[in-house]
């Protein structure tokens, strides 16, 4: 039987290879579930929930307790939530969570949640539920996204504490019930393809873009009429419709290979 294990610190990076020198290919989040696939010294290699695999330095996580699923689980729905020692705002914290993960639920306390951590610790987060979507809704979906506006690019984050493009994407597709592929390449091999003509897509269609190569590179989400959603430098807007003067950008229009729809 393959050994399970949790992530136990907010963010943890998922490396090409099994050294902090090789290059972060994504990032598992507090309490994501792994399977150990292979063991080197400090490293493991392991699977995540999105099917993606990669080094994770045995640091950053713990084996996962017989007990874990049984319990009842809190979302929050702030992008990141302090955990503190006691349900006080000036007690001591112990680590953070972003709204990704879940964590045990032990109690409640006027506004407060006690959670359960991987490794056994307890803590408490101010008491703010998210509600688990189950059925795509495309005005929460695009709600989702302006929620991200502005959290800065970070190579291989799929989290609020930096997004590259694929996992910004990933993320809000996540959040409202849909769980796709990590990387641009491998989204774009999903859906229906649609008419290069934007002004048939639809939001929530994915863009596909190319750059000095074949090789899918880069990925937003249609807000419709050539307008889109991505992470470049910072979660922002930008056009395909030269109509659009203060949001267009050339080099998008020549790099534009393809639009999905999956929704």
């Amino acid at each position: 039987m393959a050994i399970k294990m949790l992530t136990n610190v907010s963010v943890a990076g998922v490396y090409h290879e099994a050294t902090f020198r090789s290059e972060m290919s994504t990032q598992s989040c507090l309490a994501e579930n792994l399977v150990v696939l292979e063991e080197q010294g400090d490293w493991i290699r392991v699977r995540l929930e999105d099917d993606y695999e990669g080094w994770v330095c045995r640091f950053f996580v713990v084996e996962k307790p017989e007990a874990w699923d049984t319990h009842n689980f809190v979302y929050n729905s702030d992008q990141i939530s302090l955990i503190y020692q006691n349900p006080d705002l000036y007690s001591a914290t112990l680590r953070d969570m972003t709204m990704l993960s879940g964590l045990p639920c032990l109690q409640r306390k006027e506004g407060w949640a006690q959670i359960l951590l991987p490794d056994g610790n307890k803590g408490w987060i101010e008491d703010h539920p998210r509600q688990l979507i189950k059925t795509m809704d495309v005005e929460k979906l695009v709600q989702t996204a302006f929620d991200f506006m502005g959290i800065q690019y970070l190579w291989g984050g799929r989290s609020p504490k930096g997004f590259d493009c694929s996992g910004f994407v990933q993320t809000v597709f996540k959040l409202n019930g849909r769980q796709l592929l990590r990387d641009a390449y491998q989204q774009a091999e999903i859906g229906l393809a649609v008419n290069d003509d934007f002004t048939t897509w639809q939001v929530g269609d994915l863009i596909f873009f190319s750059e000095h190569t074949e090789k899918i590179t880069h990925v937003a989400i249609s807000l419709g009429n050539g307008d889109f959603i991505h992470s470049s430098g910072y979660v922002r807007l930008n056009s395909l419709n030269p109509d659009h003067a203060d949001l267009y950008l050339e080099k998008y229009s020549k790099n534009f290979t393809r639009t999905k729809r999956i929704i």
